[in-house]
């Protein structure tokens, strides 16, 4: 510092000189670095310092990306630089050294510097350094213009306290509102839309003979959804048939033979009478107060006697062959009736391979085109029962005092793209597994929707659609209500 004398003021001139933190950083050292260009161009620079190397003028140009060998301890570290030119010949500046490139550097350079060797640790830990070191402190521009660009001390007074304000607001609400839904509903977890619907199933493996149905249409209990039929019980069935109908020839056969012997009882007597006659007349009129009669009259009025009895004297003849033909007719009847009766059993058989309708509904689907094999038990025709649908939703078991059957419920759903909401009531609680997780056991709660008919419920409520349902739970009422059930 020098003092100068003016007048009767007196002077001081001060020469403030400003060095780097780290002096010995700047200068140049004299050690050997190894540079590989890509084109098999090998250099080696005997001066250099952080900044970058000096090269002879005419070796070349070796700016832009070259490789980099530091010595260590007999062995060379080796990593990709980028070197850019200077103003000074054959001066060349390192651009855009990472952290490990430029800590390897600097501990090679400390060593020359300091006339010491680099220990493995140094070498090791520049070589881990993770990140980028970069000067957290402002600079007297970077602080100077902070300082201009500052709002008055009271405007940021004011602006912090609206802020924070705003914040403990925001907060208050959104948690307030949270720890409310928490206290004053109950979420259902995968709740979704079902409707009821009854699956029809083959009863058994065989080919679909008719559709009676289509996608739509109103079924009534009773109604024939499908046919299918078995190639084995139709053959049996047909071959039944044809048993019943030869039974009922024989029938008719016995039946002709024993109206035509009925037909020769007449005859028969009338033969049997003029046989006694023409043995009765001559003797009665020569002998007529005999009281023993001839065998052969005798004979005679007999057969006729025991005939007008339905009884005969002599085997095979009108009565024996009467009970005959009677008895061949019952069997016959037998036969048939025993044949229809196995005809009743294999075509209630075939029946069974009719689907039919159990309710009321309407055909929600139709599974099997005409003419195909389907198994058994294979869908055939679902139909959705003729009542609304409902949302259904899961809850865990940990809750099962907290639901009853008539809790109100909220209801949120999409239907067109708008989000809508209906208030309904649980109808069902049952224990169950969630849908998702079935090795989860807890409860499956049905909630049916206030003033919501069949076709309202098929129109906002898609089957297996997804909704939101919270159910509503009565906080005042049962902080004071009190509790009115008797001991």
């Amino acid at each position: 510092m020098k003092c100068r004398s003016a007048g009767d003021n007196l002077g001081c001139v001060m020469n403030i000189h400003h060095k780097c933190p780290m002096p010995d950083m700047s200068f140049s050292v004299t050690a050997p670095l190894e540079l590989h260009k890509a084109n098999g161009c090998k250099v080696i620079s005997n001066r250099w310092s952080m900044a970058g190397i000096w090269l002879d003028p005419d070796q070349g140009d070796m700016s832009g990306d070259v490789h980099l060998s530091v010595p260590f301890q007999g062995v060379d570290v080796s990593f990709p630089i980028h070197l850019k030119t200077t103003d000074t010949p054959g001066h060349y500046a390192f651009h855009d050294l990472t952290v490990r490139q430029r800590e390897t550097l600097s501990a090679f350079y400390k060593g020359v510097m300091s006339g010491q060797m680099v220990t493995t640790g140094d070498m090791i830990t520049s070589l881990d350094t993770p990140v980028d070191l970069v000067p957290m402190s402002e600079t007297e521009a970077e602080e100077t213009a902070g300082r201009a660009k500052a709002k008055p001390r009271l405007l940021r007074i004011i602006w912090n306290a609206v802020f924070y304000m705003a914040a403990a607001a925001f907060l208050v609400l959104f948690l307030g509102g949270q720890i409310w839904q928490r206290l004053s509903h109950i979420q259902l977890d995968h709740a979704r839309f079902v409707a009821p619907i009854t699956e029809y199933a083959a009863p058994e493996a065989g080919y679909v003979s008719k559709i009676n149905v289509a996608i739509g249409d109103k079924v009534a209990p009773g109604d024939i959804l499908a046919r299918i039929e078995d190639p084995d019980r139709e053959s049996d069935v047909e071959d039944v048939r044809a048993e019943v109908l030869l039974a009922e020839r024989r029938l008719k056969t016995a039946q002709d033979r024993l109206d035509q012997h009925i037909l020769l009882r007449s005859a028969q007597r009338a033969l049997l009478e003029a046989r006694f006659k023409v043995l009765w007349t001559p003797w009665h009129a020569n002998d007529p107060h005999m009281v023993t009669y001839p065998a052969a009259i005798e004979t005679a009025r007999t057969a006729l006697y025991e005939f007008d009895r339905h009884r005969d004297i002599n085997a095979l003849t009108y009565f024996d062959m009467l009970r005959s033909f009677q008895e061949a007719l019952g069997e016959r009847s037998l036969d048939l009736r025993r044949w229809k009766r196995e005809l009743r059993h294999r075509k209630a058989a075939a029946d069974e391979l009719v689907v039919r309708a159990k309710n009321h509904g309407t055909v929600f689907g139709v599974y099997a085109l005409k003419g195909t094999h389907v198994g058994r038990n294979d869908l055939v025709v679902d139909v959705e029962d003729n009542t609304p649908r409902v949302a259904v939703g899961w809850l865990d078991d940990s809750m099962a005092t907290a639901v009853h059957i008539g809790m109100t419920a909220d209801i949120s759903y999409v239907f067109r793209g708008q989000s809508k909401s209906i208030q309904g009531q649980i109808t069902d609680i049952q224990a169950g597994t969630d849908i998702t997780q079935p090795d989860k056991f807890g409860m499956v709660v049905t909630i049916k929707a206030d003033n919501a008919g069949i076709q309202k419920t098929r129109k906002w409520f898609r089957r297996n659609a997804p909704a939101r349902i919270r159910l509503n739970r009565a906080l005042f009422s049962s902080w004071f209500g009190g509790n009115n059930e008797s001991a």
